[in-house]
């Protein structure tokens, strides 16, 4: 994307320079025909969204993302899908509201691939989240009564495993030697923060 916008800036500084230059074969103007200055309303909605994203919105800020979550500690060997083998793992999560005697109240809220498990501002994290305005009392994900949670997938980079990580067999990151995962080795990780959770049924995912 920066290297469009900067191809996109030159071309805008080479038509308002030189309105009748000829470039390979065509006539590149700033001017329309009745001598209005041309308009380049594309260009102008990328600089003004990077410049939005640079003063931080309006998507969340991922990278201060580094505390405020609670941390799952799977410390047993865990196979992938495609062959690889984790020592352990730890995955990174957040919870609101409260979870039933019967166990039974609780939602979990999926990320994209690279999201992290801040979906919703509380106490350990007062930022606001990237479902902020959909989580909360009385809101679309009641946490009056549910108990609602979001994980940083297997691989990600905001608390859980993944390739940043020290692999305890070696001390030293994992980089490019961390398995290949599917999104079902996500999911497997997932249900084992459940089962230390004591939750067997979700009441939504």
């Amino acid at each position: 994307m920066a290297a469009r916008l900067a191809m996109a800036r030159t071309l805008r500084r080479l038509a308002a320079a030189r309105p009748q230059r000829a470039l390979a074969g065509a006539r590149l103007s700033s001017t329309r025909a009745g001598g209005a200055p041309m308009d380049f309303p594309c260009i102008d909605r990328l600089e003004t969204r990077q410049r939005d994203l640079a003063l931080g919105g309006p998507e969340p800020t991922y990278e201060k993302v580094v505390t405020g979550y609670s941390v799952y500690a799977h410390d047993a060997p865990f196979a992938c899908d495609h062959g690889g083998v984790l020592p352990r793992f730890d995955i990174a999560y957040e919870t609101w509201g409260t979870l039933n005697a019967a166990k039974s109240n609780a939602i979990l809220v999926h990320t994209g691939l690279s999201g992290s498990s801040h979906a919703h501002s509380h106490e350990r994290n007062p930022n606001p989240g990237w479902w902020e305005k959909f989580i909360g009392p009385g809101r679309a994900l009641d946490t009056d009564k549910f108990f609602v949670m979001c994980t940083n997938v297997l691989g990600g980079c905001y608390g859980s495993t993944g390739p940043g990580s020290v692999d305890p067999r070696t001390g030293a990151r994992y980089a490019t030697t961390f398995p290949l995962l599917t999104v079902n080795d996500m999911v497997r990780a997932q249900f084992r923060l459940l089962d230390a959770l004591g939750i067997e049924r979700l009441h939504a995912s």
